[in-house]
């Protein structure tokens, strides 16, 4: 009678303890989900999320992801100050983000594109510091992409003119260049973007 007690005992327990075991904390379905295609930033009050650099061509490309406000009783909106980047120009216009509110800068009505200019190119990652107008600054190590796929419907900011000429020039010197084998292919959709390389890497 005892062994049947004891037998009974243990088939109630083991699920029981299995349950508890399966009990804890920071599972990653408890974490704040961060797989996106971008960087994100949550150290503020305003969160940069899914940040990159859309490259239409070498230099010249389009700041976009989301900006949340998190202060659900601020009265003013959060402005976007200025966006700095070593060996790069931002160009930050009209950005603003409602409180307990979201923007999306590559796709929503009121969000002016924003412009960045200077030593990049795609696969390349430019750490940028973001300033708002609640005197804080975050910084994200922004990836740059190409406009490809995902990314085809994002639309050019308008780059200068002169500069276009410019470019369009040196392609013309370029394709006659006799000893260019083959044209750069880093900005052709079915082209694979190198990853930059490591500091210290051989």
């Amino acid at each position: 009678m005892l062994h049947r007690r004891s037998t009974a005992l243990v088939a109630v327990l083991l699920p029981l303890a299995a349950a508890l075991t399966s009990c804890g904390f920071d599972y990653p379905t408890d974490r704040v989900n961060t797989i996106a295609a971008g960087v994100n930033n949550r150290d503020a009050s305003v969160d940069v999320l899914g940040a990159r650099v859309v490259a239409f061509a070498e230099g010249q490309g389009r700041l976009i992801g989301t900006l949340v406000y998190n202060e659900n009783t601020a009265e003013e909106p959060a402005q976007l100050v200025k966006v700095e980047g070593e060996g790069v120009e931002v160009v930050v216009t009209n950005v603003e983000v409602a409180p307990n509110g979201r923007i999306n800068l590559a796709d929503d009505a009121d969000a002016e594109p924003i412009q960045v200019t200077g030593d990049f190119t795609a696969g390349d990652v430019i750490t940028l510091s973001y300033e708002f107008s609640t005197g804080e600054v975050v910084e994200a190590d922004v990836p740059v992409v190409k406009h490809c796929g995902q990314y085809e419907h994002i639309a050019d900011p308008g780059f200068d003119a002169t500069d276009a000429a410019e470019d369009e020039h040196a392609e013309e010197e370029h394709a006659g260049d006799e000893h260019t084998e083959e044209a750069d292919a880093t900005f052709l959709c079915e082209h694979p973007t190198e990853a930059p390389e490591e500091e210290g890497g051989h």
